[in-house]
């Protein structure tokens, strides 16, 4: 390369592969991004143990005189007068618990019986708050830049996180809960979007695999914290989980902005300055290179390596930024498509996933080796999405696994309901079992999958839109155990057929693989005609 002559690379990916596709610098971004994995986790699924189910019985009160007899359940007392041998139900209004009073948010404010949906609302609202969040931060993310809307969503769910230990209702609770859920998605959604872009297109099954990885470990690491701390009262528990976000300190002084985000928006001193610093890290040397667009006047060209020189390829020149919004996600049919089967998938997804994770379904009577085998069968999700979406592509593994998971809650529905004995709970619970792994495997995928198919200017908001579908079904989940109570074999026919539908509404979605993230949506709509990179 000419000493007096300075090269712009062709596109980002150009960039990001002149920079080494698993450099120091990036391997440090994408291990300070995963750390807040922790937050994202203990702040979303802490409520099954501070707000897990407890064994009530009517409190023993001298109410009905001493000619009576009282038999005290768990929610009515029945009284039959020993001299008249009338008998009269009655709603009691006090109880008592095999756990002490302050242990969950149950037993303290007493929600149970008629009060019990109150100890659902909390999740629902942290929910709808998730909605809420991902539908602004992930706007803001897009407008304003990844970085400070990261951390700002950390230091105020941490905020949040901390009120919630000293709530003295549950009115506040649900309240703060809204406000804890508002902020965790905005962590959410710029996580992502920023691990995505920081690696080029041949490397982001391997990324995803890892984050998907991380966020088991996550979740086991839950399971641990609260089964350590188990004998503690609630409020205690939640100041250990929210304790995880002081990460977000690591963040703030050592975390960079997104590099395509710098460049697609023409930000040209801080994406040069972000672009030597990767390069310093990395000791790359890149003094005769301009960035896309950025720092010279000439065409750009691409650098391909052969062998261990760089050869200079005409190109086109760059294009002006192109801004989008909201409504682009919808406003014409290409895109309305994507995103209706994107947003129809995460609804299911998360219906399915947080159902078995807050009803606690029975994998097995201990509530904690419980929640672990949930946990548990999210591990394979990460190497599962790599081997599958890597060798036939994204659409095939949705296809395949959402698949997968309906056989299997269908048929273990069917078992569970119909058949008896060991046999065929252990059969019941297998499948079950499967059909989780399945079910993880395309909600998490998901995760990674919806970076890559949005342009950079409507990629957070990409992101947001299908987060807060599926927050829709997160917000239902709390009361499928209430249904299951009243029809048991209701919700894994649901789930079930729900997964075959999505299924076949996956084959609509756009495949990724060997492509460039793209900038514009005619980069998405120009998949179809142009061959796929190796």
């Amino acid at each position: 390369m000419a000493d007096d002559k300075k090269t712009s690379l062709r596109n980002i990916d150009s960039v990001l592969q002149l920079l080494g596709t698993l450099g120091r610098y990036q391997l440090f971004q994408a291990t300070l991004l995963g750390i807040g994995n922790l937050s994202i986790c203990f702040h979303l699924l802490n409520f099954v143990f501070i707000a897990q189910p407890v064994k009530q019985q009517c409190a023993v009160a001298p109410l009905y005189g001493h000619d009576t007899n009282t038999d005290y359940g768990k929610c009515d007392v029945l009284a039959r007068n020993t001299t008249t041998n009338d008998t009269s139900t009655r709603a009691c209004s006090n109880w008592t618990y095999d756990v002490p009073k302050d242990h969950s948010i149950v037993s303290e404010w007493d929600l149970v019986c008629g009060n019990v949906y109150l100890g659902r609302l909390p999740q629902s609202l942290f929910i709808v708050g998730q909605g809420v969040g991902a539908a602004t931060v992930s706007v803001m993310s897009d407008k304003f830049g990844r970085k400070p809307f990261l951390v700002m969503s950390h230091v105020l769910t941490a905020g949040a996180g901390l009120a919630l230990a000293f709530a003295p209702n549950i009115a506040a609770f649900s309240g703060l809960r809204l406000v804890n859920g508002m902020f965790q998605q905005g962590i959410v959604v710029t996580t992502f979007t920023m691990i995505m872009e920081e690696f080029p297109m041949n490397r982001r099954v391997e990324v995803s695999t890892v984050l998907a990885l991380v966020w088991s470990f996550c979740t086991i690491l839950l399971t641990g914290t609260a089964y350590l701390f188990r004998d503690m009262d609630w409020r205690t528990l939640q100041l250990c989980f929210v304790s995880v976000s002081i990460s977000v300190l690591l963040q703030i002084f050592f975390l960079g902005e997104s590099l395509r985000w710098l460049i697609t928006n023409k930000k040209a001193k801080k994406a040069l300055s972000t672009f030597n610093r990767a390069a310093k890290i990395n000791n790359i040397d890149v003094s005769n290179v301009a960035l896309p667009g950025i720092g010279t006047e000439q065409a750009p060209v691409e650098l391909t390596r052969t062998g261990s020189k760089y050869v200079e390829l005409p190109s086109e020149k760059s294009t002006e930024v192109v801004k989008y919004n909201c409504l682009d996600l919808v406003r014409t049919k290409f895109m309305l498509k994507i995103s209706g089967v994107v947003w129809f998938s995460w609804l299911v997804d998360s219906l399915t996933y947080f159902s078995l994770y807050l009803t606690s379904s029975s994998l097995h009577d201990d509530f904690y080796l419980n929640f672990f085998l949930n946990s548990l069968a999210e591990v394979p999700a990460g190497p599962l999405y790599w081997y599958v979406g890597r060798r036939w592509g994204r659409r095939i593994f949705f296809m395949s696994f959402h698949t997968l998971a309906g056989i299997c809650l269908l048929i273990a529905t069917v078992v569970k309901d119909l058949a008896v004995g060991p046999v065929a709970l252990t059969s019941a619970t297998i499948l079950a079992f499967i059909g989780k792994v399945g079910n993880a495997a395309c909600f998490n995928g998901m995760f990674s999958y919806a970076p890559e198919i949005y342009p950079t200017n409507l990629r957070s908001v990409g992101m947001g839109s299908g987060s807060t579908a599926a927050r829709v079904g997160g917000m239902i989940a709390p009361f499928v155990s209430l249904l299951a109570e009243q029809i048991p074999w209701a919700p894994g026919t649901i789930f079930g057929i729900a997964c075959l539908v999505t299924a076949a509404l996956n084959y609509q979605l756009p495949e990724p693989e060997g492509r460039e993230l793209p900038q514009t949506i005619e980069d998405v709509k120009a998949w179809d005609k142009t061959p796929a990179r190796g």
